[in-house]
């Protein structure tokens, strides 16, 4: 079963492509089904619960009446809070801000939380602000075949993180959830970062399904706490975003990587 799964989308007209491509070709469930062999089947998946999933994406999928699961960050709930990667590139620029966000994905949890408060308390700038998806708006998504479901509550890379940090977000995360009416027990790994103790965790607070973000389709009988996903966006272009529903993408582009290095 192939799983697609998207993050900001922030051309509404580019995404009706991509679902008029998917609607045509496509049968478009609501749930991951294990050991579905056809081909044909897809899920559509969106992480970080991104305002513009609201403004872009979701009438979209109302349009063609199509389903679709929103992973959300529970502490971003009806704030002004940006995403701490936003916050990283807006307090230390665009570029040198990216190169960081990737190196702090790979520090233990307590460390990017201290460099986060410290670059907050030091700079110069206003704090930013972002405006994130009121409970409203989710309600509104939920009723019309959206499912809205578990990324966390703070966004910690779970492979980087203590049991203790770990239980403290799923306990947060599943009483948010669960206390406004959404779905606790569907997560996706923030930035797909599995790691055995992280499942550990998840199956302890009963999580059924669990989502990667490893480009990869699924064949056969999977593990429901390791379901991977291709990653695309709005600015995929169509003959890309085909070429990676077929499979072959993921097949090209270790390929194409280890060509560049030998370049250099």
């Amino acid at each position: 079963m192939i799983v697609l799964t998207y993050h900001k989308i922030l051309s509404s007209s580019a995404f009706e492509k991509q679902i008029q491509y998917l609607y045509k070709k496509y049968n478009i469930g609501l749930k991951f089904e294990n050991g579905n062999k056809r081909e044909q089947q897809l899920l559509i998946t969106a992480d970080d619960g991104d305002p513009s999933f609201y403004e872009n994406a979701f009438p979209v999928l109302k349009k063609y009446n199509l389903p679709a699961i929103l992973f959300v960050v529970t502490n971003l709930i009806n704030t002004q809070t940006p995403f701490w990667w936003d916050e990283v590139e807006y307090y230390l620029g665009k570029e040198a801000g990216n190169n960081k966000v990737w190196e702090i994905k790979s520090w233990p949890n307590n460390k990017r939380e201290s460099f986060l408060s410290e670059l907050r308390r030091t700079s110069n700038k206003t704090p930013l602000e972002y405006k994130q998806l009121t409970t409203a708006q989710l309600k509104e998504m939920q009723e019309a075949g959206i499912i809205i479901a578990n990324h966390s509550h703070t966004h910690p890379m779970f492979d980087q993180c203590s049991r203790d940090e770990l239980d403290k977000e799923m306990e947060h995360s599943i009483k948010i959830l669960e206390n406004l009416g959404f779905t606790s027990d569907i997560f996706a790994y923030p930035n797909g970062n599995f790691s055995p103790v992280a499942e550990s965790i998840l199956e302890k607070y009963g999580i059924k399904q669990a989502y990667l973000f490893d480009h990869k389709i699924n064949k056969g009988e999977v593990n429901l706490l390791r379901i991977s996903r291709l990653v695309v966006n709005d600015t995929t272009p169509l003959w890309k975003f085909k070429l990676i529903l077929s499979g072959w993408h993921t097949k090209i582009l270790p390929i194409t990587k280890a060509l560049g290095k030998l370049r250099k």
